[in-house]
C-alpha cells in the first residue's frame, strides 16, 4: 500500500527539491496509513450519511456538506499523521528559512490538500456507485 499511496503523490511533488521529505514519509509507513484513511474515512461516512441520516429534505446541499467533512477529516488526519513522523518533526526543529532550506509545515499543508483532494474524489465515485443503494430515501442523491 505504501509504494502505490507513494506513487499517487510524487507527481505533486518536485523529486529534486522534496526528495527527503518524501523519502520521510515513505520510510515510516507513513503512505500507507494515508492510504488507508483515503478509504476509510469516505466508506465510515458515507455509511453514516447514506443508511442512518438518510435525509430527504435538503437532500444536496447535505450531500455537499457530507462531502466537505470527509475532505477536512482526511486533511487534518494527514496532518496528524506526518506531523507525528520523527523525521519530520526534525526537519520542523531544524528549519530556519535561510539558504532555500525547505519549510516542512508547508509541505506537510501540501500533502494534506492533495489528500483533500484524493478523498474528495474517492467520496464522490463511492457515492455514485455503490453506497446511494444503501439508502430509501436518498437513492437519487448526489445526481
Amino acid at each position: 500500500m505504501n509504494e502505490i499511496v507513494a506513487s499517487l503523490y510524487e507527481p505533486f511533488f518536485n523529486w529534486d527539491t522534496y526528495q527527503d521529505l518524501l523519502n520521510a514519509v515513505f520510510n515510516n509507513l507513513d503512505y500507507g496509513k494515508i492510504g488507508w484513511l483515503i478509504l476509510i474515512i469516505p466508506i465510515i461516512i458515507l455509511i453514516i450519511f447514506y443508511k442512518f441520516w438518510d435525509p430527504v429534505s435538503s437532500s444536496k446541499f447535505k450531500w455537499w456538506i457530507t462531502m466537505l467533512i470527509i475532505s477536512i477529516l482526511a486533511y487534518i488526519s494527514t496532518s496528524a499523521i506526518i506531523y507525528n513522523n520523527p523525521e519530520i518533526i526534525q526537519y520542523l526543529g531544524d528549519y530556519t528559512g535561510e539558504n532555500g532550506q525547505l519549510d516542512a509545515n508547508y509541505f506537510i499543508v501540501q500533502m494534506s490538500f492533495v489528500t483533500f483532494g484524493y478523498s474528495l474524489i474517492i467520496a464522490v465515485i463511492l457515492s455514485i456507485i455503490p453506497f446511494r443503494f444503501l439508502s430509501t430515501n436518498n437513492r437519487n442523491n448526489p445526481f
